[in-house]
C-alpha cells in the first residue's frame, strides 16, 4: 500500500468519531433547551366549601364589627361628648353672668370643673379616633377597672343627676378584658337611659352592683362559654319600668317603648348596648313592670374567648 492510501485511510478512520460526538453534543444541547424552556406547573390547593364558607364568616363578623363602629361613631357624636360640653358651656356662662357676684373660691371651683370636663371630652375624642384606626377591637383590650368606668360616667352625668335630684348607689365591680371606650359607652347608655326614664314626681334611685356567676348560672345561658369567668353588672332603678313582654324590644334599633313627647329619642343607646355586649360574648336582658322600676342584666367574660385573625389579609391567608 502506498503512502498516499495510507493517509487517506486514515482520515476516514479518524473523521467517523469526530462526527458522531458533535451530533451527541447537539443532542444534548437540544434537550437542555427543552428543558428549560418547559413551563413550570404550580398546583394550587383545592379550596373546599368549608374552608370558603368558615372565611366568609369570618368577613361578615368583620362587616358587622365596622357597622358597629359607625352607629357607635353617630351615637358619641350626638350624645357622650355633648355631657362634658355643656359642663364647659354652662359652667362658663355662670362665669361670664356672676363674674362679680361669685368669691374666689367659687370662682376657682368652676374653672376646675371646666377644665376637668375639657380633659374629659379630649379623652373620649382621643379613644374615638383610637377606636376608629384599629380595624380589629381585640388590639385595644386591656385589662379595665369597671369602677374607673362608673366613675367617669358618674362624672358626665354630674348636672344632669343635680337636676334630678338623683341618688347613685354604686357597689365594688370587677375588672375584665375589655376596651374601656366600649365599656364607657355601655354605661353611659345604660344610666342615662335610667336617669330619661324616671319618674317625674321621684327622685331617681339606681343601684350598680355585680356578682361572680356560678358554673350552674353560665351553663344556663346557652351564649355562654362554662370555660369561662363571668360576672353579672346589674343597673336597678326606680323609674317608669316597662312591660315585661317587651324585654327584647327594648334592645332592637329605632323601637321605643313611650310615645316620644315626655321621652325623646330613637332608642338607639340600649341597642348598640346590645350590639356591644353580643361582642364580648356576653349577654345582656331587662326586666321591668310598668310604674315599678326596670333592672337591665349585664353578663361579661373576665378574659374573652380565642380571637378572631386581626385583619382581613390574615383571614383569606387561611384558605388562599
Amino acid at each position: 500500500m502506498t503512502k498516499s492510501a495510507e493517509k487517506s485511510k486514515s482520515k476516514k478512520n479518524v473523521s467517523k468519531p469526530v462526527k458522531k460526538t458533535a451530533s451527541k453534543k447537539v443532542s444534548k444541547q437540544i434537550k437542555e433547551t427543552l428543558l428549560i424552556a418547559e413551563p413550570t406547573v404550580v398546583v394550587e390547593p383545592e379550596v373546599t366549601k368549608e374552608a370558603l364558607q368558615s372565611t366568609i364568616e369570618k368577613l361578615t363578623f368583620q362587616l358587622e364589627q365596622t357597622n358597629m363602629q359607625l352607629d357607635q361613631f353617630a351615637h358619641i357624636t350626638s350624645h357622650e361628648l355633648q355631657e362634658p360640653l355643656r359642663k364647659i358651656i354652662i359652667f362658663s356662662k355662670i362665669l361670664q353672668q356672676n363674674e362679680k357676684k361669685l368669691k374666689p373660691q367659687e370662682v376657682k371651683k368652676y374653672l376646675e370643673k371646666i377644665n376637668t370636663s375639657s380633659v374629659r371630652l379630649r379623652k373620649l375624642i382621643e379613644e374615638m379616633l383610637n377606636f376608629a384606626t384599629v380595624t380589629n377591637y381585640e388590639k385595644l383590650l386591656v385589662k379595665t377597672d369597671l369602677n374607673e368606668i362608673l366613675k367617669c360616667t358618674l362624672f358626665d352625668f354630674e348636672l344632669l343627676i343635680e337636676e334630678k335630684k338623683a341618688q347613685v348607689i354604686s357597689h365594688k365591680l370587677p375588672e375584665i378584658e375589655a376596651v374601656p371606650f366600649q365599656m364607657g359607652q355601655l354605661f353611659y347608655d345604660i344610666i342615662h337611659n335610667s336617669l330619661k326614664f324616671s319618674k317625674s314626681n321621684v327622685a331617681p334611685v339606681i343601684e350598680i352592683a355585680s356578682r361572680k356567676l356560678t358554673k350552674k348560672e353560665i351553663k344556663s345561658h346557652t351564649n355562654l362559654d362554662d370555660k369561662i369567668c363571668y360576672y353579672e353588672i346589674t343597673f336597678r332603678d326606680n323609674g317608669i319600668g316597662f312591660n315585661q313582654k317587651y324585654a327584647e324590644q327594648i334592645f332592637t334599633m329605632f323601637q321605643r317603648l313611650s310615645g316620644g313627647g315626655e321621652y325623646p329619642g330613637t332608642g338607639i343607646g340600649l341597642a348598640i348596648c346590645k350590639k356591644v355586649v353580643n361582642n364580648y360574648h356576653g349577654e345582656i336582658f331587662a326586666e321591668g313592670l310598668e310604674e315599678d322600676g326596670a333592672v337591665i342584666h349585664v353578663l361579661l367574660p373576665v378574659e374573652q374567648p380565642k380571637k378572631l385573625p386581626d385583619d382581613v389579609q390574615t383571614i383569606l391567608k387561611t384558605w388562599v
